[in-house]
């Protein structure tokens, strides 16, 4: 009886794994592969767990060179990946509890990754305070920035606390004076973190492209206040 269970179970998530997905979903999916390019897998699926089913959707990303070479941050980049194709779902949103997402690197490693779409929602809502981070940076309006942080704590990469408009201005004067002007700010995941000092925050990557080349920049955000908290 318990192997006859058993291959029930199975084959119940393998029907789920064959399920059409929707035009929507075929939509979101090319999304993913525009901006990471390689191949997309998919499969749809659920758990249960305490009697709570989960419907889940999985997206299994190759051969993509992006992510090759961004595995330092593999968490942030999965995250975008879900949030690409989570929030181009649009109506279609609430027919999963979670997103998945499967790296496959070239070195023949592979990572997995959950996101749960209570938590892809709370990015989409903080998106508005990181455009508002991006453009005051674009605009080199340093004052305005400290002003919409939490100034009080707000740190830089060399652990500056309560950093100034200056002391800004410096940091991204020396960068256009080497690299040329920022021409685009993109947005490339983020992460979630909770340490003693600074409680629950997110770390949002990002890479600015200025003129002669591309650097890293994380905006660090606190999870309750919305409010920027760190620049690194």
């Amino acid at each position: 009886m318990k192997q006859i269970l058993q291959i029930l179970i199975l084959l119940i998530i393998f029907s789920c794994n064959k399920i059409e997905v929707s035009k929507t979903e075929v939509e979101a999916i090319d999304k993913v592969i525009q901006f990471y390019g390689g191949q997309v897998n998919r499969s749809i699926g659920f758990k249960t767990a305490n009697w709570k089913k989960t419907d889940y959707f999985e997206l299994q990303v190759s051969k993509s060179d992006l992510l090759n070479n961004e595995q330092r941050y593999l968490t942030e980049q999965a995250g975008n990946i879900a949030y690409i194709f989570y929030t181009n779902l649009k109506d279609e949103k609430s027919n999963y509890n979670e997103i998945r997402v499967k790296i496959d690197l070239d070195n023949g490693t592979s990572q997995e990754y959950n996101f749960s779409t209570t938590e892809l929602k709370e990015i989409e809502e903080l998106y508005p305070e990181i455009e508002k981070t991006n453009n005051f940076i674009r605009d080199a309006d340093y004052k305005s920035l400290i002003r919409d942080s939490d100034y009080k704590s707000l740190a830089t990469q060399n652990g500056e606390i309560g950093v100034t408009e200056n002391s800004l201005k410096n940091v991204f004067d020396q960068r256009t004076s080497e690299f040329g002007n920022i021409k685009q700010i993109q947005n490339q995941g983020f992460s979630f973190h909770k340490s003693e000092y600074r409680g629950d925050f997110i770390n949002v990557k990002e890479v600015i492209l200025f003129d002669k080349n591309a650097e890293d920049m994380i905006l660090s955000y606190d999870r309750k206040t919305k409010k920027l908290i760190a620049i690194h």
